[in-house]
């Protein structure tokens, strides 16, 4: 299993990052690698996703449900990935902390079982691209929040009997 965890400081309120953190639309622009993501409901998303890890670039078609949403600071997703020769399962929560009115602490973490061709490459490298892929994510949504291109929040938490994927993660 592999973890990672971070965190990030931006120059909004927690009500003014909100909208873009839980906007389809925003997300599959700032998503690196992200192809196409499509709001089935409210709280279930489909995404394909072309991640390049060295010579692995596995193309992933997405599952994600969102199991836990607490505006404006906690949103909680469950995801499963396959491609050909790969695939994951993975749990990611974000938090937002208010640091004073006018900044949030943009908490993040996520959990995951990663099988295939990519395993390969290992965890160090995986996080190392992981680390760079998170870092572009939060560098385009900063842009797409101060271009002030308008974001509408439209994920809701999944009633609790459809918030299995099947994941199993350690």
């Amino acid at each position: 299993m592999l973890e990672f965890s971070g965190e990030n400081e931006m120059e909004q309120s927690r009500e003014q990052l909100w909208p873009y953190f839980t906007d389809p639309d925003v997300l599959a622009e700032c998503a690196p690698g992200c192809k196409e993501m499509i709001l089935e409901s409210p709280h279930k998303l489909t995404a394909v996703l072309a991640v390049g890890v060295g010579s692995v670039k596995p193309e992933f078609e997405v599952d994600a449900v969102v199991t836990s949403l607490e505006y404006p600071e906690k949103l909680e997703l469950a995801a499963t990935g396959q491609d050909p020769r790969n695939e994951f399962e993975m749990t990611a929560t974000m938090e937002m902390i208010e640091a004073d009115e006018q900044s949030t602490v943009v908490k993040w973490s996520a959990k995951a079982n990663v099988s295939g061709t990519i395993v390969s490459l290992g965890s160090r490298a995986l996080k190392s691209v992981t680390k760079r892929l998170v870092n572009k994510y939060f560098s385009d949504m900063q842009a797409q929040i101060e271009a002030a291109e308008g974001a509408e929040s439209k994920l809701q938490a999944a009633p609790e009997d459809e918030t299995n994927l099947d994941i199993h993660i350690g």
